[in-house]
């Protein structure tokens, strides 16, 4: 049996990092939520750490935006953009 993908969720808004972690928890074979983000800079840190397989990212953030996030990783894990 395959692993499910390890998942951060990364948005600055409470209620739809709750909502995306509620619909992918439906999915436990496909998805881990290992972690989640309220902007690009926490992010940054735990993409470094935790080294997910996918992220739910969204694109406008304070701080850093999706992309300028994704332009300072080392690694780019597979992104799903919300």
């Amino acid at each position: 049996m395959n692993q499910p993908y390890k998942t951060i969720v990364i948005d600055d808004e409470l209620l739809a990092r709750e909502r995306l972690i509620s619909l992918l928890e439906n999915f436990p074979k496909s998805f881990q939520i290992i972690d989640a983000a309220k902007n690009g800079t926490e992010a940054k840190e735990k993409i470094n750490q935790l080294k997910p397989d996918i992220i739910f990212l969204d694109i406008e953030m304070p701080g850093l935006t999706g992309f300028e996030l994704l332009e300072q990783l080392d690694s780019i894990p597979i992104v799903v953009f919300c």
